[in-house]
């Protein structure tokens, strides 16, 4: 099992809506390493910036949309025609303050969160000592 940040822009799309309603959603998947069973931590950018949104990965690689989630679309024109989609089902939700962008740099994340990136092993840690 491997750990993602995969980054949303606000702008775009109301992550936050989405998983108030919904338990599983579909996701834009531009890393084909990802897998079933992986964990995606949801980096929300400006203005949150911060890891707010912790899921399980159910499939992958889905060529069609399989759960309708377009009344929190704001913005899809950078996604309407992606070829590869994966579902996340949601298992935590954390304080914005708990994994700001300036903490994770604390923990050896560097630059800005605008790709699915792996998560390293100092915030993986830091993530653990949260949960327990």
């Amino acid at each position: 099992m491997q750990e993602w940040i995969v980054p949303c822009n606000p702008k775009y799309y109301n992550v936050k809506g989405a998983f108030e309603k919904m338990k599983n959603l579909d996701w834009k998947q531009s890393n084909k390493n990802i897998h079933k069973d992986d964990i995606v931590y949801i980096y929300v950018g400006k203005p949150v910036q911060a890891i707010v949104y912790k899921c399980k990965v159910n499939k992958v690689n889905l060529s069609n949309i399989e759960i309708d989630d377009s009344e929190f679309v704001i913005d899809g024109t950078n996604y309407e025609t992606y070829k590869r989609h994966m579902e996340l089902e949601i298992i935590k939700i954390y304080d914005k303050n708990v994994l700001s962008i300036e903490k994770m740099k604390e923990k050896n994340v560097k630059g800005s969160i605008q790709c699915p990136r792996k998560v390293k092993p100092e915030l993986s840690d830091y993530i653990r000592t949260l949960e327990n």
